[in-house]
Parts: structure tokens; sequence; C-alpha cells
């Protein structure tokens, strides 16, 4: 297999990361293409060679020491001892540690989640414990199940949370954005009726997967609109944060309604590096709201559910259903195109994901 000689036989490979640890901000115009040694298996560990890694925001975030208000920066970041940026994987196995005995060389694979930051994936090849690799799910490709797997972890794991069911009527905010469009989907997919929060030019996108009623957040308020027609919902989904929404959420649910919030009362929490104090003060806002909501009115959950719980439900409820994950657009694995997807994605205006195709030859090759 061409795939595995070559890996047997070089000894550097190509990855994108950081030599220096970058100020907020700065990310973008920080990261390089190194040239490091090529990563080999320990006895437990599955040897990839990277066909697809999804972009995150939260992998910019990481990078600078900002990652939920101040986690995950890296330690190191030198020359000699370069950070690695990327988090998701799907590709080939191409190495097996003395102790795999759950997968082949050849097998078609993505890693499972890990409920942590994490990186290693913008390079040729990443090592990843077999505990956490599973099969390719056949139906979708590389790039497609690259972009789907974490969004589909976090989304399955706020409707488990929420338990909406067939027949529901619940609201999405934030629904053109990756984690929104993946909610709405499953949304549908139980049968439940949705409607969708996202500006006007985003609408045509968000009604063709499946949303029934749309309001245009530039123009309306979701709680004014369902005021105006007496709609109450069962379950109300917060895919941008920020206080204002929980404020309108809780207008529009019922009296045994569920709020669900992915993000928290702080929108872009991982833009800035808190104080001690100031996370701690959204930890706590947290766990009261959380307490509180149980004793009386509409439930306030956080979802913050392991991947590992929900990624096997979640492929399979998407699979089955045909859903697929939005890709605003896929780039070859070259720095500039990596740096300028990086600034799109800080503007938080990407619809879905943005997917490093290793696959893709550059501009001048195409």
């Amino acid at each position: 297999m061409p795939m595995i000689a070559a890996y047997n036989d070089t000894q550097f490979m190509n990855a994108i990361g950081l030599t220096q640890c970058p100020d907020p901000g700065s990310v973008a115009d920080t990261v390089e293409m190194l040239s490091i040694p090529v990563v080999r298996p320990t006895s437990n560990d599955v040897a990839i060679r990277l066909r697809a890694s999804s972009m995150h925001i939260d992998e910019v975030y990481a990078a600078q020491g900002t990652a939920l208000g101040r986690f995950y920066g890296p330690k190191v970041a030198t020359p000699n001892a370069p950070h690695v940026l990327g988090s998701s994987v799907a590709g080939t196995v191409v190495g097996l540690g003395s102790g795999v005995d759950r997968f082949s060389l050849g097998d078609e694979v993505i890693a499972i989640p890990h409920h942590q930051m994490e990186t290693g994936s913008w390079a040729e090849y990443r090592c990843v414990p077999q505990e956490r690799v599973m099969l390719k799910p056949s139906k979708l490709s590389h790039v497609e199940a690259a972009a789907m797997t974490m969004a589909a972890c976090v989304a399955w794991g706020a409707i488990r949370s929420s338990k909406a069911k067939a027949g529901d009527h619940c609201i999405v905010v934030g629904a053109s954005g990756s984690i929104g469009v993946m909610v709405l989907q499953y949304l549908r997919s139980l049968g439940c009726k949705v409607t969708a929060v996202c500006s006007g030019k985003n609408a045509e996108f968000v009604g063709s997967k499946g949303a029934d009623t749309l309001v245009d957040y530039t123009g309306q308020n979701f709680a004014d609109e369902a005021k105006r027609f007496g709609i109450s919902y069962d379950c109300v989904f917060d895919c941008v944060g920020g206080r204002d929404i929980e404020r309108d959420g809780f207008k529009v649910l019922k009296q045994n309604g569920v709020y669900v919030t992915v993000v928290g009362p702080m929108r872009y929490i991982g833009e800035h590096k808190l104080s001690w104090y100031s996370l701690l003060k959204v930890v706590g806002y947290v766990l009261k709201r959380m307490l509180i909501t149980l004793f009386r009115g509409p439930r306030y959950r956080f979802v913050g559910s392991l991947p590992r719980n929900s990624i096997n439900a979640a492929l399979d409820q998407a699979v089955s259903h045909g859903l697929r994950m939005p890709i605003e657009r896929t780039i070859p694995f070259q720095i500039d195109a990596v740096k300028s997807a990086m600034r799109l994605l800080t503007t938080h205006r990407a619809k879905g994901r943005i997917v490093i195709d290793f696959d893709r030859l550059g501009d001048d090759g195409e």
C-alpha cells in the first residue's frame, strides 16, 4: 500500500503550528508550516495518515491561551518544541502499535473527540490511542466526517439533555452556525417543529436545512415575535451565548420547558483571557441557574456531554437520516490557506465548517 510504504519510509512530516506563544488575536499571523519528525505509534496507538481535519474557533482560542476564558494555551512553543494545532481527525490507518487489536492497516477511521482541548491534527500524520479511534461511517467522505464529528457530538448531547421528542416546538438561536445547524437538523429528524433565529442573509440557508419558521434577529426579537403570535416553546437551544438570549429564552418557554445552552452566559468567552475571579463568576452563575431551576419554572441546562458518550448515537442518527454538516469551504493543507481560514473563523460569520482537505492540491496544482 503506497500510503503505508510512504509512512514507513519517511522521517519528517509537514505540520502547521507555533514556535512561539502568540498574543490573543495574533494566531493567524504566528502559525508556520513546519517540518518535524514523523510521529510513531506506541504500543496502544493507531498511526493515522490525515485525509481531512475540520477547523474550529476553539482551536484558535486554545492556541492563544484564552479557551474557556483562560485555559489550554500551549505551555511551550519553540523551534525545538513546536506546538502543532488541530483536533479533528479523519484518515487512513498506516501504522499499529504492538497492542492494537481493533484495527487493521488501511482502515478508514475518525478519532473520537476528547473532552479537553487537543492538538496535533494539522499534520500529515497523527497517533491516537485505539480507545479513541472508530471506523469512519462508509456513507461519509473524509471531509464530511471531519466536518461533522465534533458538532454532531455537541448538538446531540444538547438534544439528549433537553429530552426533545416528536411534536415538540423548539427554537434554535444561532441556527446558521456549526452547532446550531446540526441541532436544527437533528430536531427535524426527530419530528420536532423548529423555529430558527439567524440573520436575514442566512434565511435561505437555514430554511433549506428544515426550519419551519425563521426569525431575523437583525430586525426582530424572537421573544417579541413569540408573544405577538401567542407561541410558547418546549425547548430553547442557545448556540450564541449571553444573558440577553437567556432572558428572552425564558420568556418564551412553557412552564415545564427546557433552556439548553452550549455556550453559557458570556458570548465569545474564548476571545479574552479572564481573571480567575471573572471565570469563577461565570461558573458560579451557571451552577446557580441550574440549581434554582430544578425547583421552579423552566429548567436551565448547560451542556457538557462527553463526546465519547454521544458520538455513536450522534453519527447513527445523522447517517440514517442523511444529515450533513454544511461546509463553508475546503482548503488545501497550505499555510496561506489555513491563515486565511483562521481569520474567517474569528469573524464568527462562517456558515458551517471549514475543512482542511489533505488530498487537495494547492491553487497552482488544481
